[in-house]
């Protein structure tokens, strides 16, 4: 949990300070500088208003005029990105609609939503990429509601080997459960389909390395900083 703290004064007479807090969580994913909006730190918190709820909440301390739509833009981006919903009337909260956390692609979706400049759209990510070291397009075929393929045209020996490699990033990134020895098919324990997060990780399960150190990278940035450093 953090805190935001305001001490007041009234008619020059040191009072106590007034504490308001909030409560946000726990946070999980960091933006510590918005190159799209002043600079400002954004963070993405998991919270559980009750038990067996998970939520996620982007909050930011930053003073700064239109903090709060540029919040609410990072939200819609997540859910027309990732196939998320609202939770509830808060324009900065946000869930899946499975009820499972899904955090780990979760967090790469927020990452993702924070570099969407303005006046872009935004839409899913198709379920095929085109992959350098195969020369082929990979595709991802949903088989069953929860359950994904990956695959290639032409396929040999070593390509399928590059088709159990992509399946096993995707497996790491989105914490699916991999199916079979071949590692081509891979499936989400929550039983519902998440065709938005798979297009978002697809390109980067092809660089599975690359993926997990920007994941180390971003978690190295630093902490939240004070609103007061914040201001432009």
């Amino acid at each position: 949990m953090e805190m935001a703290k305001r001490a007041d004064e009234a008619g020059g007479v040191n009072i106590r300070p007034a504490v308001h807090v909030v409560e946000l969580g726990r946070r999980i994913e960091l933006q510590s500088m918005d190159p799209l909006f002043h600079n400002i730190t954004i963070g993405l918190y998991e919270q559980q208003p009750k038990p067996g709820v998970i939520e996620y909440f982007v909050h930011s301390y930053s003073g700064i005029p239109d903090t709060d739509e540029r919040l609410a833009r990072v939200v819609t981006i997540m859910l027309e990105l990732g196939g998320m919903a609202r939770a509830g009337n808060d324009p900065q909260r946000l869930c899946f609609t499975c009820g499972e956390v899904h955090k780990l692609a979760c967090r790469r979706l927020f990452v993702a939503a924070c570099k969407v400049k303005l006046g872009v759209v935004s839409e899913p990510m198709p379920l095929e990429v085109s992959d350098k070291t195969t020369g082929r397009n990979i595709k991802v075929i949903r088989e069953d509601k929860a359950t994904y393929r990956v695959t290639a045209d032409g396929l040999d020996e070593g390509r399928a080997q590059r088709i159990g490699a992509i399946g096993r990033g995707l497996s790491r990134l989105a914490q699916m459960e991999l199916i079979g020895e071949d590692a081509a098919r891979v499936r989400f324990t929550c039983g519902t389909p998440h065709d938005e997060l798979v297009g978002l990780l697809l390109p980067r399960a092809l660089n599975l390395r690359a993926a997990m150190r920007e994941q180390e990278e971003a978690m190295s940035r630093g902490l939240l900083v004070a609103p007061s450093a914040q201001k432009s």
